[in-house]
């Protein structure tokens, strides 16, 4: 890494934190300027622009951006502060229509997670995922289909997704359809269970109606997993990271840790849980008393992947691997680009996850493999 590139990427972490907590790092010196165009360019990739926006009104004259700058700050802030009003008002409509019908659901992730910032608003959005449990799946996908859908609609084994005034909404029957191979029906049944169950559930009011939230103990959890099978399978934000981290900064003391670690230990997460935690206190600021199982041992490799998931940005997209993965084309030049995809992903995730980063690796190459020989037995068959 050249030393502007080192440079650009240690104010960008600087001012995502500056953003989150409402101050500049004590450890980290004022420098002489800052290049606002690639901070931001990197906020863009990793879904964080709102956070760093923050940051701006904790800076010195010298070191804000310029007018034109800020004025595109301006204008995405108002849009994101919008978003994330109409996204609680879709939800709680929502909430208060399956409730009425005898559905009480929790919402994952989104707007719920966005109440850990210091700014909720500020916590860039996306769509709605409402868990509803599958006793209650089909009366509440009925419910929606007759009274809240405004548009296009599909299902999966996993959820039924459709449209609510130009919003996107997740009703899911099943928490996640990405399972450990370590203990998968176990680990089914116990996120299953922690919703079910009114032990440490909260909630909030938004649109008239009352929002439930998953307990802190299962927060800390799900968002790690959720992030972590993203990471393993193509790519992450720095979004995620952060919406975890801050669930342990404001709530360390309300989670089990005892049972947490437990947990991550007998579904065997730890050296994902280790990756997540090293980059939680040395790039997000969370003090490493907060956060069990804390390892600062293998630094070296956990830099090799922060480096690739800040070149990579949200879910993987921006990578030129990522970029290569997604190619639809047929050619010799795609399918070399994919396999040297897969070489990349294996050569920087097998020191810290061998056996994950190994049955990925062949999982993704023989799906390709299958699916080369699908068109060519189909091609075969037309003639």
């Amino acid at each position: 890494m050249s030393k502007e590139s080192s440079a650009l990427n240690n104010h960008f972490f600087t001012l995502l934190r500056t953003g989150l907590y409402g101050e500049w790092p004590a450890t980290a010196p004022l420098p002489a300027k800052i290049d606002w165009e690639g901070v931001m360019a990197l906020a863009e990739k990793h879904g964080v622009t709102g956070t760093v926006i923050e940051s701006v009104r904790f800076l010195p004259p010298h070191l804000k951006p310029d007018r034109t700058i800020t004025a595109g700050m301006n204008r995405f802030a108002l849009g994101l502060i919008q978003t994330n009003l109409i996204l609680d008002h879709t939800l709680g409509r929502l909430a208060g229509c399956l409730a009425e019908g005898g559905v009480k659901g929790i919402v994952l992730k989104g707007q719920g997670v966005a109440r850990y910032y210091r700014v909720p608003q500020m916590r860039q959005c996306g769509d709605i995922d409402y868990f509803v449990g599958q006793a209650s799946y089909e009366r509440a996908k009925k419910l929606c289909i007759e009274l809240l859908n405004d548009g296009d609609c599909h299902e999966t084994p996993q959820h039924f997704v459709f449209q609510m005034g130009g919003v996107e909404i997740e009703l899911h029957r099943l928490v996640s359809d990405h399972l450990p191979r370590k203990r998968s029906a176990e680990f089914h049944q116990w996120m299953e269970e922690s919703l079910q169950s009114p032990a440490g559930l909260r909630s909030f009011t938004t649109g008239g109606a009352e929002v439930r939230l998953p307990s802190y103990d299962f927060d800390a959890f799900y968002i790690f997993y959720h992030a972590w099978t993203h990471l393993i399978t193509g790519g992450i934000g720095l979004r995620q990271l952060c919406d975890w981290a801050m669930i342990f900064h404001y709530h360390s003391g309300d989670i089990d840790a005892d049972s947490l670690v437990r947990n991550i230990r007998r579904f065997g997460l730890t050296p994902g849980w280790k990756l997540f935690a090293y980059i939680a206190v040395n790039h997000l600021g969370v003090a490493k008393d907060k956060i069990p199982l804390y390892d600062p041992k293998y630094a070296g490799r956990y830099e090799r992947i922060v480096a690739e998931i800040v070149r990579s940005g949200n879910f993987g997209y921006h990578s030129d691997a990522g970029i290569r993965m997604t190619n639809k084309g047929r050619g010799l030049g795609v399918k070399l680009g994919k396999a040297r995809s897969l070489v990349e992903y294996l050569f920087t995730m097998f020191p810290i996850i061998p056996g994950e980063a190994t049955r990925i690796f062949f999982n993704r190459l023989l799906s390709g493999t299958s699916s080369s020989v699908n068109r060519v037995m189909r091609a075969l068959m037309r003639k």
